[in-house]
Formats: structure tokens, C-alpha cells, sequence
């Protein structure tokens, strides 16, 4: 009885992979693998073309010869607020 438990078992684990009687893989068939596919297919599509949409935008609102933000100032060396003065009582 083990054996014909064990064959039963090994059955069944084959059959939830690929069952021949029914021609589904994993529990699906060919035309509910295929929907899965497309659906993905779709989505990524959809996800890609959102990215590039947002990076183009993006890419209008820069200017090519002027930096957005400049975080130095226009000339070297000068403060903006001149160095306070201390008086050294002698």
C-alpha cells in the first residue's frame, strides 16, 4: 500500500504541474496563460510609457545653457553679509 500511496502522491504532484487529461500547466490553461501574458504586456507597456512621458517633461522644463539652481555665487570670494568686526578690549 505504500508504494500504490506514494505512486497516487507522485501523481498528483505531476498533475498539478502539467495535467495531460485536461492540457492545463500549473492549474491554467493555454488561453488563461495566454490573457495573463497579454495583461502583463499591457501594464508594462503602460508603466514604460508613463516613465518616458514624465521624463520628457521633465527634460522640456530644463534649458541646456543656464542651470536651474546655482548654488555659488556669481563671483568668487564675496560674502553676503560682510564679516562682523570684533573689538579686542587691550
Amino acid at each position: 500500500m505504500d508504494k500504490e500511496a506514494s505512486k497516487e502522491k507522485a501523481s498528483s504532484w505531476k498533475d498539478s504541474f502539467y495535467n495531460p487529461r485536461t492540457g492545463e500547466l500549473l492549474g491554467r490553461t493555454a488561453s488563461s496563460w495566454a490573457l495573463i501574458l497579454l495583461f502583463y504586456l499591457v501594464f508594462y507597456c503602460f508603466l514604460a510609457s508613463m516613465f518616458a512621458l514624465t521624463m520628457w517633461v521633465m527634460l522640456l522644463t530644463l534649458d541646456d545653457y543656464v542651470p536651474r539652481y546655482r548654488d555659488r555665487l556669481p563671483n568668487p570670494g564675496q560674502c553676503p553679509n560682510p564679516p562682523e568686526e570684533r573689538h579686542h578690549h587691550l
